[in-house]
């Protein structure tokens, strides 16, 4: 019977102590990994320590439920999004004062069936995977990290060299234009998340790969993948290879290692130091 097995997972705060907006998780037939989205409002919309945190958590614990065929993963995506509909309606302090407020986060999702492995994602998470025929397969939105990402990570750094300023002062000169960008998030002109719309199942990315043996799939948060993307410490072969052989948290330290030495971004120019990190290594079966 086809199945999945989970072989380590793991998430890290991108600050000790912090709160972490991401979240995974793993039942027999799928898999999956949750990126929230910094939250940019003045005041909490939601209750818990980050808006972005609950809903990676909000989506999680709705995805855990399902148990049944993981044929239909537009169909999974659509009744995630409507439960947190629901919650969001109930559990919400106050009305949101734009749409810039709304909590979103990326998912990437993987469910067996005989003989073939579904994918979905939205947003920047990434889904490698290693098949029986030991070719490397790579789904996700790709870069991941856009010119606009890119523009203002230079922006920020450019304040933080010219001004001794503290990180939120440096976030509130960008705070503007990732409000604008967040404006246009499940709109016709901008892109798609997991939140508070059921209409993000009808707009995942889903594909499907046929399996002839069992497969190993990494299913990582932008964070985790900054090993490969960003740091260029990897490639897609080597990053699995690694997770399997020496383990999730060797990786993590690897990662952290060459945040704390480009403390300031000089040599990798991006929005904070470290960023939430999270990564899933499960076996499918099909």
């Amino acid at each position: 019977m086809p199945h999945i097995q989970v072989i380590e997972g793991l998430s890290i705060p991108g600050t000790p102590g912090k709160e972490n907006d991401d979240a995974l998780g793993a039942t027999g037939s799928i898999a999956f990994v949750l990126d929230g989205a910094t939250g940019l409002g003045d005041t909490p919309l939601m209750p818990g320590a980050s808006d972005a945190a609950w809903v990676a958590h909000a989506a999680r614990d709705l995805l855990l439920r399902e148990h049944g065929a993981a044929s239909d993963l537009r169909a999974i995506i659509t009744r995630t999004a409507e439960g947190v509909v629901a919650r969001f309606e109930a559990e919400r302090l106050r009305a949101p004062v734009a749409r810039w407020e709304l909590p979103w986060a990326t998912l990437s999702l993987v469910g067996v069936e005989n003989g073939h492995l579904n994918i979905a994602y939205v947003g920047d998470s990434r889904v490698l995977i290693e098949t029986h025929d030991d070719e490397i397969h790579n789904f996700g939105t790709n870069p991941s990290r856009t010119a606009f990402e890119s523009k203002l990570a230079a922006k920020m750094i450019a304040q933080r060299k010219s001004e001794a300023l503290g990180i939120d002062s440096i976030r509130a000169t960008v705070l503007p234009e990732l409000r604008r960008a967040r404006d246009t998030v499940n709109t016709a002109s901008g892109f798609w998340l997991m939140g508070p719309d059921p209409a993000v199942g009808a707009n995942a990315t889903v594909t499907s790969l046929k399996l002839d043996g069992p497969a190993t799939v990494l299913l990582v948060t932008d964070g985790f993948y900054a090993l490969v993307e960003d740091y260029k410490r990897y490639g897609d072969r080597e990053l699995i290879a690694t997770a399997q052989t020496l383990g999730l948290s060797i990786l993590a330290r690897e990662l952290r290692h060459i945040e704390d030495e480009d403390a300031e971004g000089a040599r990798y120019p991006r929005m904070k130091k470290s960023d939430d990190a999270t990564a899933l290594l499960v076996r499918v079966e099909p």
